[in-house]
């Protein structure tokens, strides 16, 4: 319980802090508030600090770690990633019509 409180504590002061400091920066936040960039990042990514209310918000792309406001991955990380998914299934697909395996002469 001493755990949740204090998460909670924590949260409201970033909260009040945002509230007054609607364009802070989540490393301006973090450094102001004492609270990691980590729990922030969590609270933004569950939606609890909204991208939307304070716009200058972000945490890392899971892939190259350059800010994004939503999702995992930036855009050009999931580009690259559907172009990938793309060449693999087509590879899948051409496998299949060449047929793979031995052939019987009966």
């Amino acid at each position: 319980m001493d755990c949740i409180s204090t998460i909670d504590n924590e949260f409201d002061s970033c909260y009040r802090y945002m509230l007054h400091n609607r364009k802070a920066s989540t490393g301006e936040l973090s450094r102001a508030t004492g609270v990691s960039v980590q729990r922030l990042t969590g609270w933004i990514r569950d939606k609890r600090l909204s991208t939307s209310d304070f716009p200058n918000l972000t945490y890392p792309c899971s892939s190259c770690s350059s800010p994004i406001r939503e999702h995992r991955l930036c855009v050009s990380c999931s580009t690259n990633l559907t172009k990938e998914i793309r060449g693999l299934k087509w590879l899948d697909e051409r496998k299949t019509v060449q047929g793979v395996g031995f052939h019987s002469f009966r």
